[in-house]
């Protein structure tokens, strides 16, 4: 199930990190080169996440800790600790 709420709390958290112009420019390059939408991210969270190492390195580990915290307040749902477990169980259940 594609979703676009999940794509803006992506987006927000990339920018927290950043700018929108680096947030921008790092989803040209995930839909470009990766072949992968923002509203796919529901249905690729692995692939999502590994994109995410290539880009952040090291520093990944923070972007994904932003990133469930934005989900979790966002859907009102429990933070899981890894972003592919808690995608995978909030589109699972639908929320």
């Amino acid at each position: 199930m594609k979703d676009k709420r999940l794509g803006e709390l992506i987006i927000s958290a990339i920018s927290d990190y950043g700018d929108e112009t680096l947030a921008k420019t790092i989803l040209w390059y995930m839909k470009n080169k990766k072949k992968m939408d923002i509203d796919e991210i529901s249905e690729r969270p692995e692939e999502f996440v590994a994109f995410l190492k290539d880009v952040y390195g090291p520093f990944e580990h923070f972007i994904e800790e932003m990133m469930i915290e934005k989900i979790s307040q966002a859907y009102g749902v429990p933070k899981e600790n890894d972003l592919v477990t808690m995608i995978k169980k909030l589109f699972e259940n639908k929320i």
